[in-house]
């Protein structure tokens, strides 16, 4: 049977793009990130259309370091498709959003979805609620169609990705209420078929010299000034080394000074300073000597801590797992022939720039490709938008894809 026609003759463009509208309508931005309500709207969907779900509440132990708020602020979605005689295909993508900021710089308001020039406007419209979006329907459109899913479909709107995903993937996949062979991971792509993305580490590092008067800097020991040269070092030293690790599709190894924090008053002569680091580190670059080249420059810098003293530490990692899959896998094989059926031409394969969940779901060694609708540099910024054609392929592609990978 074909299934690929039946399924386009079920796509109602309109039914999509008012779903997409009530996802922006509906706030979910970051702080808090309170996703409760729009969980609630995805959960009503799928059931709606005859798709079993669940609304999954993290309990009062998972908690976030970046936040005191309550867990049950955080409630993710689960929803299946499938008879389970097969292999388990899960579509991710996150419905919470970042702050829309000054609302002065937007020319819509940004919690009111707004259509004109064939793209839809509102805070989360490609990141990520054109995913969301995009998947759910997705799923819909093969329970519409009669798609036999021999193995598993689980699609999980999921909270707290913009918060780092301790209430959300990260739970989800420790409690082991997510354990699926192959993830399609929704972000901004443009619709191009992501299969690598960078690890994320956060390092700060603080220095401990010698408060003085600021009229006799000779007396003290100035840690802004040793932080500045620890600065120049990796410049000089570490980033070049970095560099020399390349990936077919990534940018290469960034390591950027973010924040710096150094000194009480203009008058006294710093005795600590505080520098933060945002290393995301391709594929092939390891944490452990990124961390091992910090620790030496600091000892010789500090002549073996009689200078100053040091610290090192790591805030955010991911413990050198990064997603890096394969072109030629199952996974990647299958979406890219469904974006051929849809596009009518093969892809170009790409590397996701920012970090998503597929960072999460990498721990567990499987297939992952990161893909959606909407471009990467619009996300978090003002007047952000997704084209709807981009939305209706992605739906259409998704589709196509489980069809590839379940309907056997």
């Amino acid at each position: 049977m074909d299934y690929y026609s039946i399924v386009s003759n079920v796509l109602d463009e309109n039914e999509i793009i008012e779903f997409l509208k009530s996802l922006i309508n509906t706030r979910s931005d970051y702080p808090p990130g309170d996703t409760r309500k729009i969980a609630e709207l995805c959960a009503n969907k799928l059931s709606d259309n005859d798709i079993s779900c669940s609304i999954r509440v993290p309990d009062s132990s998972v908690r976030n370091p970046k936040d005191n708020n309550p867990s049950f602020m955080y409630p993710s979605v689960i929803a299946e498709l499938g008879n389970g005689n097969g292999p388990t295909l899960l579509f991710n993508a996150h419905i919470d959003t970042v702050s829309s900021g000054d609302h002065s710089m937007w020319a819509t308001d940004p919690f009111l979805a707004f259509q004109a020039y064939g793209n839809i406007y509102g805070r989360g419209a490609g990141d990520d609620k054109g995913s969301v979006c995009a998947q759910i329907m997705a799923a819909i459109l093969l329970r519409r169609a009669g798609v036999p899913i021999n193995g598993k479909l689980i699609i999980n709107p999921v909270s707290d990705e913009e918060a780092n995903s301790c209430r959300g993937a990260k739970w989800l996949i420790e409690s082991n209420q997510l354990l699926p062979d192959m993830v399609i991971v929704g972000e901004q792509t443009n619709n191009r078929i992501a299969v690598a993305e960078r690890a994320v580490v956060f390092v700060r590092i603080t220095i401990t010299g010698k408060a003085c008067h600021g009229a006799m800097p000779w007396v003290g020991s100035n840690a802004t000034v040793h932080m500045s040269d620890f600065i120049q070092a990796i410049k000089k030293e570490v980033i070049p080394q970095m560099e020399s690790v390349k990936h077919p599709y990534l940018p290469l190894t960034t390591i950027s000074p973010t924040h710096i924090d150094g000194g009480i008053q203009v008058n006294i002569i710093p005795e600590k300073c505080a520098l933060e680091l945002d290393c995301r580190l391709t594929p092939g670059v390891s944490e452990v000597e990124l961390l091992d080249s910090f620790d030496r420059i600091l000892r010789r810098l500090s002549h073996n801590k009689e200078q100053y003293q040091y610290e090192i530490e790591v805030t955010n990692s991911e413990k050198g797992v990064v997603t890096d899959t394969k072109i030629d896998s199952e996974l990647v094989v299958s979406i890219s022939e469904a974006y051929e059926k849809v596009m009518g031409k093969w892809p170009e394969y790409t590397g996701y720039m920012q970090a998503s969940d597929g960072r999460v779901f990498a721990r567990r060694q499987i297939p992952i490709v990161i893909f959606g609708p909407g471009d990467p540099k619009l996300g978090h910024s003002p007047n952000e938008f997704v084209p709807v054609s981009q939305v209706i392929e992605a739906t259409k592609i998704l589709a196509f894809t489980a069809i590839k990978l379940l309907a056997k």
